[in-house]
Formats: structure tokens, C-alpha cells, sequence
């Protein structure tokens, strides 16, 4: 499908990027200031907090930055096939079009906004070595999984559009239960349990170890993302599958 539609997926993408920053005064310069906001606040209140984590700005910023990614994308994609109603119903290209595209324009704005972040970490302490080159095979594990999930609720929010409301309700929750402001190690052992059923959890691990810690992420962290991004994918494939057909009665 990626090749005989090629075009109009790359078409897509340039115009969501275009509609995502049509008007602004700072235009793409926004995605960068999203997660500096996010650090200043961080630092200013919690790093006297979390004074155990050395080099906290690096910790929150590795974590932050990768937040946002999966916040905004799943976010978009929960929403993708109501926003193109009108094309769903007067075009005859594959409903899951949209899904790429959408994901395809969100993973490329983080790119862009990924190298400043990357300079930025340097100057902070990141230290520039091969174990940056696993950034490339987690970033496409972790698109995936994004895919996935937001496939997922995206396929759901056609029928009940609770389901995006839920959504955006939650993101705050699992926001602060993901080690992103602080250190799993702090957490009470009661509480333990909450953040490790939390996927985001395991990337987060990798990506601390890529970028924080600067060592190569073990086999089982790897091997935990995985399965998480497979079982995901499956549901979001089986969900689509059996709703794609009815999603034009409904939309």
C-alpha cells in the first residue's frame, strides 16, 4: 500500500504539518518550546526535590522530550479518521491512510525538534557516543507503538466518541505515572506496581539508558518493548479491522 499511494501519503503529511502551524506567529518553533516550558518547571520546583538524581535537567529532558512525542501523536491519531470525515467518505483510499500520514507528520516535527533537544543534552552532560546510534531502532520501535495505540482508540472514538474525552482525561494521570520528573527508585514499594503497568515505563528505561546514562539498553528491557509493541499492534489491528467498514455510517 505505502508504494502505490506513496504520493498522496507524502502529500498528506506536508499538509498536516501546514495545518498544524498555519497562523502561528512561532510556527514549528513551538514544538521546541513545548517541552522547554515543561524543563523549567521541572528544575525550578524539583530538582531541590530530587537532589538523589545527578544531572537532573538530562534525566527529565531524555524522558520529557519523548513524552510529548507520544502525547501529541496518540493524541492526533485518537482523533485522525473524525478529522478527515469529508475525505473518508469522498475518497476511496485505504481508511488507514490517514492513520500514517498523521503519524508520519507528528514523528517528523520530532525529528526536526529532536536535534536542538540533542545539542541542548549536550551541553548538560550527554555524552556523544555509538549507544546514540540504538536511538534509531527505539524510535522506530516506539513509533510503532504509538501507531498502535492510537489506531486503537482512533478505530473506538468513531463509535463512541467518549473515548477521546477518556483519553485526554487520562493523559494527565499517566503522565505522572510515568519516571519522567522523578526516579522509580522513590517510589513507595506499595505504589511500585502502578508505574511498572505502565508500558511507557519500559521505553522510558531504554531511552534513559541511551541517552542518560549513556550504556547500551540489556536484551530484556529491548525484549519488554517488544512484546508490549506487538501485543499492542494486534489489538489496534484486529480493532480496526472489524470497525474500518462501518466507520463511514458513523462518522
Amino acid at each position: 500500500m505505502a508504494g502505490k499511494y506513496r504520493y498522496i501519503i507524502k502529500f498528506l503529511v506536508l499538509k498536516n504539518l501546514q495545518v498544524k502551524y498555519k497562523q502561528t506567529a512561532l510556527g514549528f518553533l513551538w514544538s521546541l518550546l513545548h517541552p522547554a516550558l515543561y524543563l523549567l518547571i521541572f528544575v525550578a520546583i524539583f530538582s531541590s526535590a530530587f537532589q538523589s538524581i545527578p544531572n537532573y535537567p538530562l534525566y527529565v529532558l531524555s524522558g520529557l522530550v519523548f513524552w510529548i512525542y507520544f502525547a501529541e501523536a496518540v493524541n492526533r491519531l485518537s482523533q485522525v479518521f473524525i478529522k478527515n470525515t469529508h475525505m473518508i467518505k469522498c475518497l476511496g483510499i485505504p481508511k488507514i491512510t490517514y492513520a500514517i500520514t498523521e503519524l508520519g507528520s507528528e514523528l517528523l516535527s520530532f525529528l526536526l525538534g529532536l536535534i536542538p533537544f540533542l545539542v541542548i543534552m549536550f551541553f548538560i552532560g550527554l555524552d556523544f557516543s555509538a549507544n546514540l546510534l540504538f536511538l534509531i531502532p527505539f524510535i522506530i520501535l516506539f513509533s510503532v507503538f504509538i501507531f498502535s495505540v492510537g489506531t486503537f482508540l482512533g478505530s473506538f472514538n468513531v463509535f463512541f466518541r467518549d473515548v477521546g474525552l477518556l483519553w485526554f482525561t487520562l493523559n494527565p494521570a499517566i503522565f505522572y505515572l510515568s519516571p519522567i520528573a522523578y526516579s522509580y527508585e522513590i517510589v513507595p514499594d506499595k505504589f511500585k506496581y502502578l508505574v511498572m503497568y505502565n508500558p511507557l515505563y519500559y521505553f522510558l528505561e531504554i531511552i534513559r539508558d541511551i541517552l542518560y546514562y549513556g550504556q547500551t539498553p540489556g536484551f530484556r528491557i529491548w525484549l519488554y518493548c517488544i512484546i508490549i509493541t506487538v501485543i499492542t499492534g494486534l489489538l489496534a489491528y484486529f480493532t480496526y479491522s472489524k470497525t474500518k467498514n462501518s466507520f463511514i455510517s458513523n462518522l
